[in-house]
């Protein structure tokens, strides 16, 4: 009897002096703990920038798609090209024009440009037939009626600015990928005034392709 009483003292003891646990409680009696704060990820600021568009070229218009050249028929040569024709730019008038190796018909055909308003150069003529030359340098003849008065010229070089106004620091409308063709409106002996993807504005010459050296187009 006087072990049970010592033991049950102890164990009054050791009660007494655990630490008092604070917990919360359900209204069934069952305790819960309070729930863990998650990290508040502040996303950052929107600020707002006035976005120029980009005017990118046509997809895969250069080189020209190269045709299996035939066998070259069995004709006569050309007579000599017209030396009274003078060197000049125009600009191609269909979506597909083919280049011949000659001014005629039955001669190969060496590539065929599917680009409609290609500025191209034109140094001789024969007949119906005008030989052109092109930015890189490729000559092949084409038939007169492929080729349009209207004319435009090609970015070259570098992405380029497209200007409200004709001053090195006027506001850019649109910037030009190289490659990009252009219809020019009038041109001065510094600055042309084009249209190209929607956009209207002004170009340096040295920024092109398609010009005659001083060439002035009202």
């Amino acid at each position: 009897m006087v072990r049970s009483v010592a033991r049950i003292a102890l164990a009054i003891t050791l009660i007494a002096a655990m630490p008092a646990v604070q917990s919360a409680a359900d209204p069934n009696g069952s305790q819960t703990t309070a729930p863990a704060k998650k990290p508040l990820v502040k996303a950052a600021k929107k600020t707002k920038h006035a976005k120029t568009p980009v005017v990118t070229t046509e997809p895969a218009p250069s080189p020209p798609v190269a045709a299996a050249p035939p066998p070259p028929p069995a004709v006569e040569a050309p007579k000599p090209p017209d030396p009274k024709q003078a060197i000049h730019f125009a600009s191609l008038r269909a979506e597909k024009v083919n280049l011949r190796s000659g001014p005629s018909a039955d001669f190969p055909i060496q590539w065929v440009y599917v680009r409609r308003g290609l500025p191209v150069e034109v140094v001789a003529s024969f007949d119906i037939w005008r030989k052109i030359r092109d930015i890189d340098g490729t000559e092949g003849w084409v038939n007169q009626q492929m080729l349009t008065g209207h004319r435009s010229v090609l970015v070259s070089g570098a992405v380029r600015d497209l200007r409200h106004d004709p001053k090195a620091d006027a506001e850019i409308v649109a910037k030009l990928e190289v490659g990009v063709v252009a219809a020019i409106s009038i041109c001065d002996p510094t600055w042309c005034e084009v249209k190209a993807g929607g956009y209207k504005g002004w170009l340096m010459r040295e920024e092109v392709w398609g010009l005659e050296p001083g060439e002035v187009i009202e």
